[in-house]
């Protein structure tokens, strides 16, 4: 049962935005493709929060309801703008070795590139992020990105907590594969990334 103080918290639009709007606004710029779809998806949460927070029966610290809240405004904005076509990546075939290790997926966290070329390698990962379908990336900026646990995250998008930790994983090949992807165009071109389009 939320406390009055909580529920207090989120009718009060100065207190709701100072103590969540951070947390919010970071989520929504991770789950859109522009900083203003992100305001969007802030302004329509904060008011469906504002809204509904009378109404708010959950524990005292209402994260998840509001990360709940805030994944359904950018899956509505997301919906709206058509942007990515529906792809599973329940096909994608996974190999392992006798070690439990991706095949022909290398590990890129020991090069010394690394340091120079930190920016790119963020841009990389977040176009490898944005081109995942809706659930895998929100599994990814969820859990990855945001630390939501495991059955939290499960949770807040309806699955199982094997279903969960599965499309994590398929989503998490992805984005090793693109990464690798890049690592093979650096090595390619003697340093640089080459441009693909990507």
């Amino acid at each position: 049962m939320a406390t009055n103080t909580t529920i207090d918290e989120l009718l009060n639009p100065e207190t709701l935005v100072d103590r969540y709007g951070e947390r919010i606004y970071r989520l929504a710029r991770r789950m859109s493709n522009s900083e203003a779809d992100a305001e969007d998806v802030m302004q329509n949460a904060l008011i469906k929060i504002l809204r509904n927070a009378a109404s708010y029966r959950g524990e005292s610290d209402p994260m998840g309801w509001i990360y709940r809240i805030t994944l359904n405004e950018a899956r509505e904005i997301h919906r709206k703008r058509k942007r990515r076509p529906a792809v599973s990546l329940d096909n994608l075939p996974v190999d392992f070795d006798e070690t439990s290790h991706p095949i022909g997926v290398t590990d890129i966290a020991h090069r010394p590139e690394r340091f120079a070329m930190s920016t790119e390698i963020d841009d990389r990962v977040r176009m490898a992020i944005d081109e995942l379908p809706d659930g895998y990336r929100e599994a990814v900026i969820l859990h990855d990105l945001e630390g939501v646990p495991y059955q939290e995250a499960a949770n807040l998008l309806d699955l199982t907590l094997g279903g969960f930790k599965t499309r994590l994983h398929r989503a998490r090949m992805h984005l090793r594969r693109r990464l690798e992807e890049f690592w093979k165009s650096v090595d390619e071109s003697g340093g640089t990334a080459a441009t693909d389009g990507a």
